[in-house]
């Protein structure tokens, strides 16, 4: 009740627009509620900016593609340097339980983004490794149990198994370009953000450590004024860069709502190969192994709409009762973007 009352007088007195959307009907109660957090984490100040920015992505993506959406966009708008945020935030780690019901607990760990991507990545690898005909445990139920056990000392069930973690790093934070974390003038802009593939806007001090100890680069090529990934030839075979590539611009299953991984989903080609569609960035989409097979076999059909440019990633989704929806990559913090304040 009291979380109920304070989100009340949040969309009252802070977010006037937002609170007529959802007396219109026009976005959720679920979508409303985001804005509220992402935009109670703002200084007052900053919050109608950030409003009038995140508004038109919610009465267009589920929570959960909007979840996204709002935590890049909350980047954006933050007048405070991410630097100064994330070592204030390194100081609330820790770890807590929650007593459930019929014999269980749940154990919370509170920790950085990529240490916990590169955990959760690991017990991934790991249960997907120990699936099998005769297992009768789900991915879920196998990704808890190795865990246990490694930190149990019961077995060695992460062996062998190395963290896959992906960074989008800005030229100008690779070159050490940013404000100091102890600066307290508030005339200096924000550090443009690295990003973390799974998660979200990182400090560039956390990016320029991933990057140090990387084994080797990708060198990715986008568009000058889009940020798209630029148009590359191929056969059906798809190259490895290329894959890679795709991974960190889709970031999630394509599908309408689907929240899988891209890193474990299939590679589509929107248009099929055998209908002429050819193995380039602008013809592949990531989907799940379920939504690949519905495009495929469930009377969907998927395609890039003309209005959108020969580089955009949009897709356009039209269901069996004829019904359309579109979904769009998470948008980026762009560090070419004007300051917010």
């Amino acid at each position: 009740m009291s979380r109920l009352i304070a989100d009340a007088e949040t969309l009252v007195s802070d977010l006037p627009s937002t609170l007529a959307a959802l007396e219109a009907g026009e976005v959720s109660y679920a979508h409303a509620r985001l804005v509220v957090v992402h935009a109670g984490s703002l200084p007052i100040e900053a919050r109608a900016g950030f409003e009038h920015a995140v508004l038109p992505q919610a009465r267009e993506k589920n929570p959960a593609r909007f979840d996204d959406a709002a935590r890049h966009l909350r980047e954006v708008h933050h007048p405070e340097s991410i630097t100064r945020r994330a070592v204030l935030a390194r100081e609330e780690r820790a770890v807590w339980l929650d007593a459930e019901r019929d014999g269980m607990a749940t154990l919370h760990h509170h920790l950085s983004a990529v240490d916990a991507l590169a955990i959760h990545d690991v017990i991934d690898q790991a249960a997907r490794a120990a699936r099998s005909d005769a297992e009768p445990r789900t991915q879920a139920q196998l990704r808890s149990d190795i865990l246990a056990d490694r930190i149990l000392g019961r077995a060695d069930g992460l062996a062998g198994f190395v963290p896959s973690v992906i960074v989008t790093v800005p030229a100008v934070v690779l070159a050490g370009c940013e404000s100091d974390p102890t600066d307290s003038l508030p005339s200096i802009p924000a550090d443009p953000p690295a990003e973390l593939h799974g998660y979200g806007p990182i400090d560039p001090g956390t990016a320029r450590r991933i990057a140090a100890a990387a084994p080797t680069f990708l060198r990715v090529l986008t568009h000058p004024a889009t940020g798209d990934v630029i148009e590359t030839a191929g056969r059906y075979r798809i190259p490895t860069a290329l894959r890679e590539v795709l991974v960190v611009a889709d970031e999630h299953c394509r599908f309408p709502g689907c929240g899988r991984r891209a890193a474990r989903c299939e590679l589509d080609h929107t248009v099929d190969w055998a209908h002429g569609g050819r193995s380039t960035a602008s013809n592949l989409a990531h989907l799940c192994t379920s939504h690949h097979h519905l495009k495929h076999e469930g009377g969907w059909q998927v395609a890039r709409p003309p209005d959108t440019g020969p580089a955009s990633r949009t897709l356009e989704w039209r269901s069996p009762l004829g019904a359309t929806y579109r979904t769009t990559p998470p948008a980026r913090a762009s560090c070419n973007d004007p300051p917010p304040f």
